[in-house]
């Protein structure tokens, strides 16, 4: 495609997502190219980075100018963040791409105020107050995969991939994570097709690896979704035990279905939240685990959806504390004596992680906060990096997503 080609596509994917802000954007991106097949491989991928750029930096675009429209903001975003003149906007303006600027837009455009690639909404200023992370978020993700140890071993994996000419490293603090150096296609790979491999940002990995699941236990994983840290969970049961994935959403267990024939995961079932009620009024005290990846502001995941950041408002905030609450309140019935309540995030905001434990402690005596320090030396055998009774990962400290991780114990009296 040519550089004005890309350009109206971009411009194209800003107004269909401001049109569909309640779909998340990479649905409005797959979406778009579905029914443009006729743009190849390389051109989606780098639509899609400067797209993503332009959602990443919108709230200061928004600012810097006076006017705001789909085009305004790309071509503001080419000045800004590209280094671009109006002239050379104006240029690739020919009609062959965009229609020709107005005199109103070169006006907007002449006049563009102050601007910071990392402005975020005045009322979460108050939630996100260090700038080192503020900043952080709004940075390019890494790009991590999880070595399925049903099928593989991460050495072998590592061998393999850099033979064919990958850029690879092991991921830092998770033992089966591979970090690559550049986003790559994976999805063709024998060990992608196989199950050897999922993507997953490492702070994922070590949620589900913190989780201690063992073979032979009953394990839950509440808010599944398509199932991400429910292979993982499978993987360090050795595919033996019992596994029940649930979630409101039942397309998303029939993705996570998919997922788990692929991995070779067998001990498993799937829970209709909403429909299975009745077989949830049974459970009370069976399970060995009970994890709950917790629906919240996405916060810690702005690198890799930030058209998370552009829709949150205060509103969105109050009401999912609220759920949190009513989630482990519900799910902590479920714990037998002894088993471990697991409560995770991807967020960075207090409201939803460390305050949250502190209500959950004082609302259900029975359960103790187990220190992080401890099982993480116990099960990855190393220092722990975190002096804290909760994990909470940093992309600016830790190079992985926002992601909060804590781990009750329940006893048979009250601490």
């Amino acid at each position: 495609m040519t550089p004005a080609g890309k350009l109206q596509s971009v411009i194209e994917l800003i107004e269909n997502m401001q049109a569909n802000q309640q779909k998340p954007a990479d649905a409005v991106m797959q979406s778009y190219f579905r029914n443009r097949r006729y743009i190849g491989g390389s051109d989606r991928r780098s639509i899609g980075d400067w797209t993503y750029s332009v959602l990443r930096s919108l709230q200061g675009l928004q600012n810097a100018l006076t006017k705001n429209t789909p085009r305004l903001l790309v071509f503001a975003h080419c000045i800004l963040e590209n280094e671009q003149t109006l002239q050379d906007i104006k240029e690739l303006c020919n009609g062959y791409g965009p229609s020709p600027l107005t005199e109103d837009e070169m006006d907007v455009l002449e006049n563009l105020k102050e601007y910071s690639t990392y402005a975020i909404s005045l009322w979460l200023e108050e939630f996100l107050k260090d700038k080192d992370l503020v900043k952080s978020l709004h940075e390019q993700a890494n790009f991590d995969i999880r070595v399925n140890t049903l099928k593989n071993n991460r050495d072998a994996v590592l061998n393999v991939l850099s033979l064919e000419g990958f850029e690879t490293s092991p991921t830092p603090f998770s033992p089966n994570g591979i970090r690559f150096g550049r986003r790559k296609p994976l999805n063709t790979h024998p060990f992608w097709q196989d199950g050897s491999l999922e993507v997953q940002d490492e702070a994922s990995q070590i949620a589900g690896l913190l989780c201690d699941a063992k073979p032979g236990m009953q394990v839950l994983d509440y808010c599944a979704g398509a199932g991400g840290k429910s292979l993982n969970l499978a993987a360090t049961m050795k595919n033996k035990g019992n596994l029940t994935l649930s979630d409101i959403h039942p397309y998303r267990l029939q993705r996570a279905k998919e997922r788990l024939r692929r991995a070779g995961v067998s001990c498993y079932q799937l829970k209709d939240i909403n429909k299975d009620n009745s077989w949830f009024k049974r459970q009370h005290d069976r399970f060995d685990r009970v994890l709950v990846d917790a629906p919240c502001t996405g916060t810690g995941t702005w690198r890799r959806n930030p058209d998370l950041k552009n829709r949150l408002t205060p509103t969105d905030l109050e009401e999912l504390t609220k759920l949190q609450q009513a989630i482990l309140s519900q799910t902590q019935k479920f714990v037998k004596v002894g088993g471990r309540l697991i409560y995770v995030t991807c967020s960075v905001l207090e409201a939803e992680n460390n305050k949250q434990v502190d209500w959950f402690l004082k609302e259900f005596s029975t359960f103790r906060l187990l220190p992080i320090t401890e099982i993480w030396r116990e099960i990855f055998k190393i220092e722990c990096p975190f002096n804290t009774l909760t994990a909470q990962f940093l992309p600016h400290i830790h190079h992985t997503d926002g992601f909060f991780i804590s781990i009750f114990e329940k006893s048979n009296k009250e601490n």
